[in-house]
Parts: C-alpha cells; structure tokens; sequence
C-alpha cells in the first residue's frame, strides 16, 4: 500500500501545520482501514521532511497504528541538507522504517524493491540507487 502525505518542514503557521497534519492522519487510517489488513503486505509513506517533534501529529498517533500492523512500514522522504540514509526512526518500532533520500534533489532515480517472504535479519526494502550525475553534484 502506497500514501503520500503532506509532510513539511518549512516555517508555516501552527495552525496550517497542525490542520495538515490532523488531515494527513485521517488520510492515512482511511487508506489502512480502506484496504484492510488482508488487502497488503507493506505500507510505504511518501512525504517531505524527516520525523521530528514539529510533525508529532502525525507521528504519534501513526507510530500507534504501526505498531499493532505487524508488516513491515517505510517512510520515504526527502532531505535539505544530508545525504543518503537508512535508519529507524522510532524506538521500540522495529517494523517502521525511514530512508532519507541525498539533499536537494540531488538523489538520481531510484528503485525501491519490496521483498517478498523475507526471512528474519533480512532487508523488506532494497533500495538500487544510480550514481548522481555531475550536474546534479554541483548544484
């Protein structure tokens, strides 16, 4: 199951951020509700800024749903100033996932295979990423 959510890390005022969240929490227990348990086997999140404490509304009430999944959940998001990485954003949710992708829209296309009857201590999601161009890099 794919979603996409509205989630940023710009200066905007509180009450737009907190709105946008509420709905983006909605939007994403629809869809998991919408498709069912039995209707897929992973959850992959689309958006634009990495967890933290300003998109809590989100996250709190999301982390909660995810930990009673029990299928493997990634968040996959875009990145201002770092580079490429892999990691779990949340303690005690082993399940959930992020990956934060090179700054800037530097990241050359990328695939994310999500694989089938994985056998503990391996990877759901492998990720087959292509070297940025030197236009890229110089941006």
């Amino acid at each position: 199951l794919f979603v996409s959510v509205s989630i940023v890390d710009a200066p905007t005022e509180a009450s737009e951020v907190t709105n946008r969240l509420e709905k983006n929490v909605a939007w994403t227990k629809q869809k998991l509700a919408e498709f069912g348990n039995d209707g897929y086997r992973v959850l992959v999140i689309f958006g634009h800024a990495r967890p933290s404490e300003k998109q809590n509304e989100y996250f709190s009430p999301l982390v909660e749903e995810v930990k009673g999944l029990n299928k493997p959940v990634l968040y996959l998001h875009a990145n201002s100033n770092g580079s490429f990485q892999q990691y779990t954003p949340f303690d005690g949710v082993e399940n959930f996932k992020a990956v934060q992708l090179e700054k800037r829209g530097r990241e050359a296309p990328m695939r994310v295979v999500v694989m089938e009857d994985v056998k503990d201590g391996d990877d759901t999601f492998v990720f087959e990423r292509r070297d940025p161009t030197m236009e890229r890099i110089e941006k």
